[in-house]
């Protein structure tokens, strides 16, 4: 009865052995899911969040690549600004909303590289949730826990993108810029098409 007992054990062991091998060589590991969604570049005109018409785009969304209107709605990652000296202010989601409204965190870091340069977020070196003020034309790079984008995702708990203001005008309160964003979670790369990683 023990032998009997052992060799169904030592059975059940080898099949459960077997269907895990089976399982990781058909699926690969969790991390290994491909990316479904093409990177998204383009370019538009947002207002200063400060001074901008009532429903004018200030914000940028990465998961959908659209510039909107950063309202109590809170569906943006980054709203844009200008400073007395003509300069960038970019805003994470936390810096405009209340401490009542539900958000997520937005990290941002500049980078000295070109933006055509700029091929793959980097892994680290995001501040989370504290504005950023920059001259116009310097790159910024944004890391998003968008929960609402990425709260089932198997690939990873955040999206990337990469914004440049390109033009400030203070008179008409409007920043003209270009981005690119990766609408896949835990994806880094910033290049066309469908991303490898």
């Amino acid at each position: 009865m023990i032998h009997r007992t052992s060799r169904t054990l030592s059975r059940l062991l080898a099949l459960g052995l077997c269907a895990a091998t089976v399982g990781a060589v058909a699926c690969g590991d969790l991390t290994g899911v491909p990316a479904s969604l093409p990177t998204l570049t383009d370019s538009g005109t947002v207002y200063a969040i400060n001074g901008a018409p009532p429903g004018a785009p200030t914000a940028l969304h990465v998961f959908s690549g659209s510039i909107l209107n950063a309202d109590a709605t809170f569906i943006f990652d980054v709203a844009f600004d200008i400073d007395a000296n003509g300069r960038v202010v970019y805003l994470p989601q936390k810096t405009v909303a209340s401490g009542l409204a539900p958000t997520h965190s937005v990290g941002l870091q500049t980078t000295a590289a070109s933006f055509d340069a700029v091929t793959s977020a980097p892994k680290s070196g995001y501040r989370p949730d504290t504005a950023l003020v920059a001259n116009p034309g310097t790159v910024i790079l944004i890391q998003t826990a968008d929960a609402n984008a990425c709260g089932i995702s198997l690939t990873g708990s955040t999206l990337y993108g990469k914004v440049q203001v390109e033009v400030v005008d203070p008179q008409q309160r409007t920043l003209k810029l270009r981005w690119t964003v990766n609408p896949n979670c835990g994806f880094f790369s910033f290049a066309s098409g469908i991303p490898k990683d």
